[in-house]
This record gives C-alpha cells, sequence and structure tokens, in this order.
C-alpha cells in the first residue's frame, strides 16, 4: 500500500512534457532569406525548449518564383508551414492561405515568449495597405519592405539626380565610350531582366510621365500614348547610347550588385536591401564606403514642379492554409514580424516595416533617409 502511494505521490511532481514541433519557413531567395537563417537560429536557441517549436528556414530560387509558390500552395502540401508571399501577388494565393484575424486578435498568441505583448499596429500604415485584397481579411504579416531607390557615387557625383534626363547626362559622363576620363567604365545599371519585380522597378519611370498600368476607368490597359513613349525613350537611350552594361538587359538584383560592387558603374537603381551588404566593408570592399542613396529620378512639369514616384511593396509571412501545425506557425510568425524577431531579421539584413525601424531619432540607417520618400510616414521631409 505504502508502495503504491508513494507511486502516485510522485507522479503528481511529474510536469506534462511539451509537445514538440517543427515548422519550416519557406522564403525567397536572397537576402530575405540570408536575414531568416539568422532569426530562426536566434528563436531555436532561445525559445525553442521553453515553445516546444524548432524553426527550420528553407528557400524557393528567385527564378520563377510566384509560378513555384503557387503550383506548391495548389498542390495543397502541408510544407512548408509558412511561405513568403509578395503582396502583389497576394491576390493571386490568398484562397490557399490561413486567413489570420482570428490569431492576431488572440491574446495568447500576441504574446511573445518573453512574456512581451505583440501589437500589429507597430507596422507602418503604409506597409498595411499594401497587402488588403478584396475581402478584407488578413492573409499575411509585412516583414519585409521594399522600394527601388537611387544609389550613386557619392564621391564622384555631388548631387544626385532629379529628373531622368539628369539620369540619362550623369550617366552619360560617366561613360568610358563618352568621356575617356570616367573612373567608372558605365555610367549605370538598371534592372532590365523579365521578371514581375523589374517591371516593378521601372513603374518608377512610368509613373512620373504620366503613363499609367490601367486606364482611369481601372478597366482597361494603359501604357500608350506620348506619356509611355516618353518613359520608353529612357530606356531605349541607355541603352543604345551603351550606358549600360553589357547584359543589363538580363540583370536583376543580383546583377545589379555585382555591377555596384566590382565599381563598373556610377550609379544603379536598385532595391533598398541592397543597402547593408554595399556598405559592408567585407562584402563590398572596393566600394562600400562610396555610395549613398536618393529617391528615384522624377520628371520636371512646365511649372517648375517635380513629379518623382516611388515603388513600395511589401513581402510577408503567410500560413499555408494546408499545414498541420497552423498555431505554431502563428507563434513564430508574429514573433518574426512584429516583435524582438522583427529587430533580429532587420539586423541580419532584412528590412523591417515596423515602427522603431523607420521612425523617429534612433531609427536604423538607411530607413531615417528613406524614410520621408515613403507615403504613409510620420517623418517630416528632409533634404536628402
Amino acid at each position: 500500500m505504502l508502495a503504491a502511494m508513494i507511486i502516485v505521490l510522485s507522479g503528481c511532481d511529474e510536469q506534462p512534457e511539451t509537445k514538440t514541433v517543427t515548422i519550416t519557413v519557406q522564403m525567397f531567395e536572397g537576402p530575405e532569406y540570408d536575414a531568416m537563417v539568422p532569426t530562426a537560429a536566434y528563436w531555436n536557441e532561445h525559445y525553442s525548449a521553453k515553445t516546444g517549436i524548432t524553426v527550420k528556414p528553407t528557400y524557393l530560387n528567385r527564378i520563377g518564383y510566384f509560378e513555384k509558390l503557387h503550383i506548391q500552395l495548389i498542390a495543397g502540401q502541408s510544407e512548408p508551414d509558412i511561405v513568403h508571399p509578395f503582396s502583389l501577388h497576394l491576390g493571386q494565393i490568398n484562397k490557399y492561405l490561413e486567413p489570420l484575424d482570428s490569431y492576431l486578435s488572440n491574446p495568447d498568441l500576441m504574446k511573445a515568449p518573453d512574456g512581451s505583448e505583440l501589437d500589429k499596429d507597430t507596422v507602418l500604415s503604409a506597409a498595411w495597405k499594401t497587402v488588403m485584397v478584396s475581402d478584407k481579411k488578413t492573409y499575411m504579416v509585412p516583414v519585409d519592405m521594399s522600394e527601388v531607390i537611387l544609389f550613386y557615387r557619392k564621391d564622384l557625383i555631388t548631387e544626385p539626380p532629379q529628373t531622368w534626363d539628369d539620369f540619362i547626362n550623369v550617366a552619360r559622363n560617366f561613360t568610358q565610350s563618352h568621356n575617356s576620363n570616367s573612373p567608372t567604365p558605365y555610367g549605370a545599371i538598371v534592372q532590365g531582366k523579365y521578371e514581375m519585380w523589374t517591371f516593378c522597378a521601372a513603374l518608377e519611370t512610368f509613373w512620373p510621365f504620366g503613363s499609367s498600368l490601367v486606364d482611369e476607368g481601372g478597366k482597361n490597359l494603359g501604357f500608350k500614348g506620348p506619356a509611355t513613349k516618353r518613359a520608353f525613350q529612357v530606356f531605349e537611350t541607355l541603352t543604345k547610347d551603351k550606358i549600360l552594361p553589357p547584359g543589363a538587359e538580363n540583370a536583376e538584383y543580383p546583377q545589379v550588385a555585382e555591377a555596384v560592387k566590382s565599381g563598373r558603374v556610377a550609379m544603379a537603381i536598385q532595391w533598398n536591401a541592397f543597402y547593408n551588404e554595399l556598405i559592408d566593408p567585407v562584402r563590398s570592399p572596393k566600394v562600400y564606403d562610396k555610395f549613398d542613396i536618393a529617391p528615384p529620378p522624377g520628371v520636371q512639369n512646365s511649372d517648375g514642379s517635380l513629379s518623382r514616384s516611388m515603388y513600395v511593396q511589401t513581402i510577408g509571412l503567410a500560413v499555408n492554409r494546408a499545414s498541420k501545425n497552423k498555431e505554431a506557425a502563428m507563434r513564430f510568425l508574429t514573433w518574426a514580424s512584429l516583435g524582438e524577431g522583427a529587430l533580429v531579421y532587420n539586423k541580419a539584413g532584412g528590412s523591417s516595416p515596423i515602427k522603431p525601424v523607420w521612425e523617429g531619432p534612433d531609427a536604423v540607417m538607411p530607413y531615417r533617409k528613406l524614410a520621408p520618400w515613403v507615403p504613409g510616414l510620420l517623418m517630416p521631409l528632409e533634404k536628402s
């Protein structure tokens, strides 16, 4: 009898085991995945034992990314648990993603493993506006905000070009076939490869001229008329005058980055995610201290004003509707996009759209400089 009591009492001291699960987070190949690897490692080191959740980062190749992700979700595979959609693609795949509103209103899931409260309002309103689809449900939380900006050699160019005509003239001056004294072989590089995000980068040229993807009714394809012709002439001139390096027609993020880092160009139109790599003396030893950033060039109007546009998109974390680990996935997702994890991700080279990164005197560079150019931010306009 005594032995039986001892067995019962000893059983009362036992704590229930934490259920363990591994969730996969599938990212877009590039700086976003590179930033998620240390973010996942931080979670696994500090919170895996406490929560029972281990995070495994994976990636899809950037070539054909949208098509691959779409097919993957249509197939109904339970893995990956978390995927990495672009805001511009969200309306095509949201039916395969888990609606997140009920999770984001659950106090238990909005508490980080360290006990801190998570608040979705910490994400910039400009970022939230990019993820709205027709049914008004939330399918992803922005973890990264991307802008296409101008990178220019501050040791060679005193003031960045304000218009696309200025851009062409400055780039021509720093092209050796036009100026034998130019310290750079080519004046500039822009993205020319046939990819969706390359098309988005080109919008910053089309919009200031008054050219739009759709007409005012929003139904018919735009991109026609004199305004569109003038915008196309920018790319035509850059190409015909051999201002761009060979192969620019097949360039996107990696090729633009390499042209800048090698010292072959004086300017580039490139995604903001490149900034951290560019200023790193290990990864960019030739030019790490030679570049600055500015808003993309615009168009001078007849009244003297300047029309300038910046393309902004977000890349988010979303839960695969077929996942078998939705709640565990959300515990990591909220931490990685709204709390401590977002800061870890940003420090590792990501571009988190949370307010501490973008606003205020302690905001992380280059975001304090970018902030005045992005609609919906609170900082006053500063001279670039």
